[in-house]
């Protein structure tokens, strides 16, 4: 009897703790969000909309806005994100485009209902390692006050990076808690004054990987930076499915693929065809890389099954986290999995593919408020 009753306790608190994390944490995070969705107006997207002269007549905009807001429910930020005061841009189409409130405030908490595994970088790569899925080597990881080799051996942080060597470059970057590529340092162990410790009293947990080569299909539109493959896969009744893939090109002086730091996304075809543009994060089109001659549309990724087919197998091993943003680098030895994120990008998703929410947002209902067992 007493174990019945535990375990009738555990569950209903664990019923409080899901009420909690999709009722009370998404209003709190989206009153904290709205000061960096003002900043990113005032800083980016008002300023490319008073550079762009194919912009509508303001009260057009006026118009759309207001339509846009009631379709949605909320502040129309995102009508600026993506463009939609341009010409071209119907109101249908505009609407089209999902608010990036509306996908983690309201949908994504009922979506992903367990992801530490996943955004916990160490954690989740001992979960692929353990079904076999091809990744950088895990060197060590660590927090502030010791870090552990992939052996399992404590070591101090001043000692950390004596187990690269030979190993030529080496990631380092936080185990949790960054996005877009911040923290994320590229190490030659032997040269510069790279501090762990100090890293380390900054991000806290931490991890070092092997730096890993990539396939000269993606080294002649960018040597600069390992370029990664975003694929966004959907897991319904256990059955995985690519949902968007795009190519994310480091930019000119940057060694991570991030937009933040100049970087571009183009739409990759499951023929492993680019499209025609790549988008940085204003909008601009560009049909090529600024380091390469090579035009996107001219271009085909070799090897985009297996990528695709590497997604879909890692999405089976986290079943409660159905919606799920892939970093897959591919290297002359085929693709490897970089991280998983709970949280990917929409920005990336909709700069390449388009307004998603027709299709989008039908599937994620489909797999929302699944019972806890």
């Amino acid at each position: 009897m007493r174990r019945t009753a535990d375990r009738g306790f555990n569950h209903r608190q664990a019923v409080t703790e899901e009420w909690f994390r999709t009722q009370v944490l998404p209003r709190v995070s989206g009153a904290r969000f709205l000061p960096y969705q003002v900043r990113q107006l005032r800083r980016e997207h008002l300023p490319a909309m008073l550079r762009d002269e194919d912009r509508k007549s303001m009260a057009r905009i006026a118009g759309d806005l207001v339509k846009v807001s009631a379709r949605w429910r909320c502040l129309p930020f995102h009508y600026f994100r993506y463009g939609g005061y341009r010409r071209e841009v119907s109101y249908e189409r505009a609407c089209s485009y999902l608010p990036e409130s509306a996908l983690f405030h309201r949908l994504l908490p009922r979506v992903n209902r367990d992801a530490i595994d996943l955004d916990d970088k160490t954690s989740c790569k001992r979960i692929l390692a353990s079904a076999g899925i091809p990744q950088p080597a895990l060197i060590a990881s660590g927090d502030r006050r010791t870090g552990v080799t992939s052996g399992g051996d404590a070591v101090p942080l001043t000692e950390v990076l004596d187990h690269t060597s030979g190993l030529g470059r080496v990631v380092v970057k936080p185990s949790r808690y960054s996005s877009g590529g911040s923290g994320v340092v590229i190490v030659r162990p032997g040269e510069g004054a790279f501090d762990l410790p100090t890293y380390a009293q900054r991000w806290g947990t931490w991890l070092v990987e092997q730096h890993v080569p990539q396939h000269p299909d993606l080294d002649v539109l960018n040597p600069y930076a390992l370029n990664t493959f975003r694929v966004i896969t959907l897991l319904r009744e256990g059955a995985a499915q690519v949902l968007y893939v795009m190519l994310k090109l480091g930019g000119a002086e940057s060694t991570t693929d991030n937009s933040a730091v100049g970087g571009m996304q183009i739409r990759v075809h499951p023929d492993g065809r680019l499209d025609h543009y790549g988008y940085d994060r204003y909008l601009n089109a560009h049909t090529r890389h600024g380091v390469s001659s090579v035009r996107f549309a001219d271009h085909r990724i070799s090897r985009m099954t297996e990528v695709r087919e590497l997604a879909e197998r890692c999405a089976r091993l986290f079943p409660q986290a159905p919606f799920i943003g892939w970093d897959i680098a591919l290297t002359p030895g085929g693709p490897v999995v970089i991280e998983g994120n709970s949280s990917p990008s929409l920005a990336h998703i909709q700069r390449t593919h388009g307004g998603v929410a027709p299709a989008l947002v039908p599937a994620l209902r489909s797999v929302m408020d699944r019972p806890i067992i």
